[in-house]
């Protein structure tokens, strides 16, 4: 009866959302690893389908428009890169990835301009059914709630996660996040 299904389609929502939340933290985890190994790495930062917000605020970006798949690189904030999580050829879920300008500091690679060395970073994790409704999706998340359809999986998203990544062990990064933070540091020369 109505229970049943009440309590079907609120588990289904839950693992949706839990899968999501754990797409999303791979995400920054790849994003991470990438900072961490250090050198010139714009370039694959790009690769991940990082796309850079001239906006200051990651909340502030707009929800996705338009759609590529997985195979594709992301060139604008309003593309989400659908994702199979499943193997069956068929996308479970759409990725938002994006990022603020933050702070650069001058490349040693030719044709890689400058390296961000601190930046927020943005995820958004959709349901793939909410690509049918492209112009109306919603950034605030779904969230894990009891349902009796498909709740908001279809406009919102099931995970959204806001981070920021630094590289600390290049020269001058402490400087460069006291810049970044808007501060002035005290008892520190910062060249």
């Amino acid at each position: 009866g109505p229970v049943m299904l009440f309590s079907v389609a609120t588990r289904v929502q839950n693992q949706k959302t839990e899968q999501a939340i754990q797409i999303a933290q791979g995400e920054v985890d790849k994003v991470r690893r990438v900072v961490e190994q250090g050198g010139d790495y714009a370039g694959d930062l790009t690769a991940l389908s990082l796309v850079e917000t001239t906006l200051a605020d990651t909340v502030l970006v707009p929800a996705p428009t338009t759609f590529i798949d997985d195979t594709a690189t992301a060139t604008n904030v309003n593309q989400a890169k659908r994702f199979d999580a499943d193997g069956d050829g068929d996308s479970d879920f759409l990725i938002q990835l994006f990022r603020t300008e933050g702070v650069k500091v001058s490349s040693n690679t030719a044709g890689v301009a400058s390296t961000p060395v601190v930046f927020d970073v943005g995820i958004r994790v959709y349901d793939a059914r909410a690509e049918n409704n492209a112009g109306s999706l919603r950034t605030d998340d779904a969230g894990l709630t009891f349902t009796s359809g498909e709740g908001d999986r279809g406009s919102r998203p099931l995970a959204v996660m806001y981070s920021q990544i630094s590289q600390g062990d290049r020269d001058a990064s402490l400087c460069h996040y006291w810049e970044y933070t808007g501060s002035t540091p005290t008892n520190l020369v910062c060249n």
